[in-house]
């Protein structure tokens, strides 16, 4: 009797010592892991009417670079690849941790007419470390008609927001 209680204590001792480990081990591994995760590039989001890509940043010294434990450096590409759209604009935005406000990242682009293969390049911008997320929202419209009187007439517009996560 005396031996079955030995065995049973040995047993469950062995078992809290492998429960212990293990949960050393899971916490080493998830407390180790990087929490400034970057935007994986090259990226590309293609959607009916455009391709927008997110590429490495320039290397060249007259454009801004990332500077560790502040934010990264990122290049844009964005091309039409659907029908000629008028009145283009395009903008970029970022989060912050535990916050739903999206800041601007750079001035918006607008175009009065992008053709079909035609595209807009932003060459390294900042996003500050700890973005979550990072939005690149084009808006367009429909070709403009124009009225009896000789006036044009806003038509249809449309709003496409591509997401990038690390």
């Amino acid at each position: 009797m005396y031996g079955d209680i030995k065995c049973i204590t040995n047993m469950v001792v062995k078992f809290l010592k492998s429960v212990i480990m293990l949960t050393s081990l899971l916490c080493t591994f998830f407390f180790s892991m990087d929490v400034n995760a970057e935007m994986k590039v090259p990226t590309v989001k293609e959607t009916e009417q455009w391709k927008v890509e997110l590429l490495e940043p320039s290397k060249d010294k007259h454009f801004a670079q990332s500077e560790k434990g502040k934010y990264e450096v990122y290049s844009l590409l964005v091309t039409n690849q659907g029908k000629k759209a008028y009145n283009v604009n395009i903008g970029a935005f970022r989060n912050e941790p535990s916050n739903k406000k999206m800041f601007g990242l750079a001035p918006q682009v607008e175009n009065e007419i992008m053709n079909a293969g035609q595209t807009f390049s932003f060459t390294n911008f900042l996003v500050k470390e700890k973005t979550e997320e990072l939005e690149c929202v084009v808006t367009w419209e429909d070709e403009p008609v124009t009225l009896k009187n000789g006036k044009k007439a806003s038509v249809r517009k449309y709003k496409e927001t591509i997401v990038f996560t690390p």
